[in-house]
């Protein structure tokens, strides 16, 4: 028996925020892929190398807190980056059942030569949105905060100004001499360290 299904042309109405994130993150993946294929990279391994960039030296239970994935999936996409010569794996100073991770040189590189391919698509983006760029990133701020709140993952590891972060959240300050990269490196790890400790305790 062939049941057929007469269409409704308002069932497009019907669908949902998580419709929508769901069809944006899926034509942002195809934008950043597709730029991003000369220089060897998906999108989620291009955010991947960001995140080690600008959050490093990183554990990957950090990485998974921050993106909400799976520990063996970031562990499957670290062997990727590993294999090719991008990845410093050094032991934990404050965890010997984990490690730090950092790029490479190499990984350095291709994370610069997939950021200067992103910056010639930027500027199309923010054509196509207009002024409202601005007002889109505050937006996906919140959205952003609330998705974390409802997975429990933590808070996202960078601050858009004026958006995406609750207005509460505890920052640290430190008035002494200026330190030392290593010693930047020794407080981030005792940091990560604490939260470990405490259960990632926001």
């Amino acid at each position: 028996m062939v049941v057929h299904v007469e269409r409704n042309s308002s069932n497009c109405g019907d669908a949902t925020l998580l419709l929508d994130v769901w069809l944006v993150s899926h034509l942002t993946a195809r934008l950043l892929d597709d730029a991003l294929r000369p220089v060897g990279l998906t999108g989620d391994e291009f955010g991947l190398y960001s995140l080690i960039y600008s959050g490093g030296p990183v554990t990957p239970t950090q990485i998974s807190r921050w993106t909400g994935l799976a520990q063996t999936t970031v562990s499957g996409m670290l062997r990727r980056i590993a294999a090719r010569g991008h990845l410093d794996d050094n032991p934990h100073p404050g965890d010997a059942r984990s490690r730090l991770l950092r790029l490479s040189n190499a990984g350095l590189s291709v994370t610069a030569g997939a950021a200067a391919v992103l910056a010639d698509v930027l500027p199309l983006l923010n054509d196509a949105l207009g002024d409202g760029q601005a007002g889109v990133r505050a937006k996906l701020g919140e959205l952003d905060h609330a998705l974390r709140e409802l997975v429990d993952v933590a808070p996202r590891p960078y601050v858009v100004s004026g958006a995406g972060q609750p207005a509460d959240r505890s920052t640290i300050s430190y008035p002494g001499q200026l330190l030392s990269q290593t010693q930047v490196d020794e407080v981030a790890a005792f940091i990560e360290w604490l939260r470990t400790r405490d259960g990632g305790s926001r």
